[in-house]
């Protein structure tokens, strides 16, 4: 990519950022927070209330999501999801402890991936991925967290724990591989809907 064009996409991710939003819930505040591992005590982040799941960011200088936004959308995400799929809260919440979340605002290109459809799409740019059972990266895309690709991850863990750590069903809703289905699609939508409801 041209270095110049780089430079200017970065200062308009940096402004969107940081630029107060009028959304649904009136004053919108941001979810989103600069951090430093320089400054900060503690570069990895334990989400409080949560089983050991823990957020840090993919570089020294970069955004992370706030504490209590990131812990708020979880204890939302998870009854939900357990109210949805039929299981108990403790199951889901087993599901994600001790969970990595590794966040930034700089993308990711991947050499190939599934869509939703499970059609294979090569050199793709990507907002966030499940990298094991435990571990899942999402970019921080604007100053909410229901824009980013955070629920989306997450029902990749669950999958992934559901099929005792063999595959979280990377082709979605694709044929190759089981677990996902147009439930959890529309489920990540309207979690999101939720979200941004909450100023989340």
């Amino acid at each position: 990519m041209n270095r110049s064009v780089h430079i200017i996409g970065l200062a308009i991710l940096a402004i969107s950022l940081t630029m107060p939003t009028n959304g649904c819930g009136g004053n919108n505040p941001s979810s989103v927070k600069n951090f430093s591992c320089i400054e900060s005590k503690n570069p990895v982040q334990i989400l409080p209330g949560t089983p050991n799941i823990q957020m840090r960011t993919s570089r020294c200088e970069d955004y992370i999501f706030k504490i209590s936004k990131m812990s708020a959308a979880l204890h939302i995400f998870v009854p939900q999801y357990a109210k949805r799929f039929n299981l108990d809260e403790h199951v889901v919440w087993s599901y994600l402890e001790n969970l990595q979340i590794e966040v930034s605002a700089i993308p990711k290109i991947v050499t190939s991936a599934y869509d939703v459809k499970g059609n294979l799409v090569k050199d793709s740019p990507v907002s966030g991925l499940a990298l094991s059972p435990s571990s899942i990266w999402v970019e921080i895309r604007t100053s909410q967290i229901w824009s980013s690709s955070l629920a989306h991850e997450l029902v990749h863990v669950i999958i992934w724990n559901q099929n005792a750590g063999i595959h979280g069903d990377p082709d979605h809703e694709g044929k190759s591989f089981s677990g996902w289905s147009q439930r959890h699609t529309q489920f990540i939508k309207d979690f999101n809907l939720e979200l941004l409801d909450q100023d989340i």
